[in-house]
């Protein structure tokens, strides 16, 4: 046991949970496009997932941002941070709930279902309520430095998450009881923060520490909303000009590669928290740039083949519906490699909102606008286009603002020659991909 404490480090387990979370989505996926449901009740479960994450992602997103970067003061507050954290969590869930309740047909309208109301309602409220909460687990694990137990913790949610979800509905050919299945697991997730709040935290309500939390969050909520709302943003997109098989399909491709993406992002999290610990940063930055190499050297043969081989991959994996998902998920691949670049990692620990918002902003601008153009011309695969053009002009963006406001050089955070190298790579198996 003391071997794998050591070789766990935080960033791993956040990674262990990051890849965790995406193999269960994925196997689900595969099940589900496995059973005779029909790729129209994927649409709807896909449809579902899409109108719980983007109900509140922005502001748990930017609240869990506003945790990691205060990360060294909760360490001396702790004894009521979470309990307050655990309340402002839950009623804004709930009030999230009753906004959708309220909104149902026009939500219902903008994604493309008849009759203004959302299939498997009540499920979807009650998933809202719990889901989001849940999210504050690993993070407390992670202020707490317990990597161990991210690791066990996901290991055992999303494997319950695999059951519960497949099982009801390869037995009983009902997206309703997989659904079930899900409220199922996330009430189990909620209980499991109860638990650990009531272990870590003093159960004690704070308005003081409650005002201080919004205030800080606010500016970290904003720049969520716009650099994470573009994926919605192409979501609706799709929902609203394409029927629901055509989301089906736009949803299973629109995936950058996981063993780019979860570990990139686990990383990102892991080195905000410690910047923001006041930490040596040229030792952090020496840290990523390591751990960025390391990565790059496993994950991008990896994504070169799959891109050659995902248009035979994908008929195979799923079925022959999703052929047209492969060009989409190459794209998103491709996009993937970018993720490695993460200058917002020093913004973020350093408290800098701003610079992640406006480049944010660029980059929702020149994905809605291209996105809208490219469609036309060649169908949703110009909205994949667009958000790989938008993610570059992003990074661009922040790499210049890190290099005006501390002096860090893009080369201090990231061996600029094997990124270039592997990149070259990348194109050259897209290219193959179209062509054989």
């Amino acid at each position: 046991m003391s071997v794998i404490a050591k070789y766990l480090t935080s960033v791993r387990a956040l990674q262990f949970l990051q890849l965790f979370r995406f193999v269960a989505l994925l196997l689900i996926g595969i099940v589900l496009s496995k059973t005779s449901i029909g790729i129209s009740q994927i649409g709807t479960y896909e449809t579902f997932l899409l109108i719980s994450g983007a109900s509140c992602f922005f502001w748990t997103g930017g609240m869990l941002q506003t945790i990691l970067s205060k990360k060294r003061e909760q360490q001396s507050e702790k004894s009521e941070a979470y309990f307050n954290i655990l309340l402002v969590f839950t009623a804004l869930s709930v009030i999230t709930a009753l906004g959708v309740f309220l909104l149902q047909s026009q939500i219902a309208y903008l994604v493309g279902f008849s009759g203004g109301r959302i299939p498997y309602f009540k499920i979807l409220l009650a998933y809202i309520v719990l889901s989001c909460p849940a999210n504050l687990v690993e993070y407390i694990y992670l202020i707490e430095n317990k990597p161990c137990r991210i690791a066990i913790y996901g290991a055992t949610v999303f494997t319950l998450q695999i059951l519960a979800v497949t099982i009801p509905v390869v037995i009983t050919n009902d997206l309703g009881y997989g659904l079930y299945g899900l409220l199922f697991v996330t009430a189990i997730k909620f209980a499991w923060l109860a638990i650990i709040v009531l272990k870590f935290s003093r159960i004690k309500i704070s308005w003081k520490y409650i005002g201080m939390f919004f205030k800080l969050s606010a500016p970290f909520i904003l720049s969520v909303l716009i650099v994470k709302g573009i994926q919605y943003v192409d979501s609706f997109l799709v929902a609203y000009k394409f029927d629901e098989s055509t989301y089906a399909q736009f949803r299973y491709g629109a995936k950058e590669f996981p063993l780019i993406l979860l570990p990139a992002i686990a990383l990102s999290e892991a080195m905000s928290a410690r910047i923001a610990s006041n930490s040596s940063t040229p030792e952090i930055l020496e840290n990523i740039k390591q751990e960025s190499k390391r990565m790059m050297n496993v994950c991008i043969p990896l994504a070169m083949v799959v891109i050659i081989t995902s248009k035979y991959l994908y008929p195979l994996v799923f079925n022959s519906d999703f052929y047209e998902s492969a060009l989409i998920f190459n794209v998103y691949c491709f996009a993937a490699m970018f993720r490695f670049i993460v200058p917002e990692s020093i913004l973020v620990g350093k408290r800098q909102s701003r610079p992640i918002l406006a480049a944010a902003s660029i980059n929702i601008l020149v994905n809605v606008v291209l996105g809208l153009v490219l469609m036309k011309f060649i169908g949703i695969a110009g909205i994949a286009v667009a958000f790989l053009l938008g993610n570059i002009i992003e990074k661009v963006t922040l790499v210049s603002v890190v290099k005006s406001l501390y002096g860090i050089r893009l080369s201090e955070y990231i061996d600029t020659r094997i990124f270039a190298y592997y990149l070259i790579l990348m194109a050259i198996s897209f290219v193959i991909s179209i062509l054989i």
